[in-house]
């Protein structure tokens, strides 16, 4: 059987790391910094917490704003790798995600303890399912440069993290919320 896309080990290896190593830092950021990141702000407070479960949720908007956010970056790092920029696309992506998780559940840990890492895990499942092999995909074309018929699997893939974040999570969340 033919693979659309098989990732070499020693990429997936480099971008593992990356995201690691931006996990850490984003860990570290909080853990050093908690009374100016956290305790003097309310991100991801209480108010926001209760805002969320009372909010009814537009699923049909979510899935535009999810779309415009997840293909805008997917576009943004076609570009730069049709401008020989390929290989900073796979620094940049795993790094950044890495950092967003570490401050988010560093911060839902601090705030709210074993529930906040359940509320963390919630809000990235079932759409993470799709999102990690559709952006490696993307990163694999962008670093290899792949040509551009094999471009519309990776954003596919994509695509469907988008319904599946528009439409599933949204329920899972709110559900959970209600445990708050």
């Amino acid at each position: 059987m033919k693979f659309f896309w098989k990732s070499g080990k020693k990429e997936l290896r480099v971008w593992t790391i990356l995201f690691a190593v931006g996990f850490g830092l984003g860990i570290g950021l909080i853990c050093i910094f908690p009374e100016r990141l956290v305790e003097q702000t309310g991100f991801l407070g209480g108010e926001l917490l209760s805002g969320m479960y009372s909010l009814e949720i537009n699923q049909n908007g979510l899935l535009l704003y999810s779309l415009r956010q997840r293909l805008g970056m997917a576009a943004f790092f076609v570009l730069l790798s049709a401008a020989g920029a390929g290989y900073l696309c796979s620094w940049i992506l795993p790094g950044g995600f890495g950092l967003a998780c570490g401050t988010v559940l560093t911060t839902l840990s601090l705030r709210y303890g074993a529930r906040g890492t359940a509320l963390f895990l919630a809000c990235l499942t079932p759409q993470l399912v799709l999102f990690v092999p559709g952006f490696c995909m993307l990163l694999d074309w962008c670093v290899r440069r792949l040509e551009p018929r094999r471009l519309p699997g990776p954003l596919g893939v994509i695509i469907m993290g988008c319904f599946v974040e528009s439409y599933v999570n949204p329920i899972i969340v709110k559900a959970l919320i209600g445990l708050f």
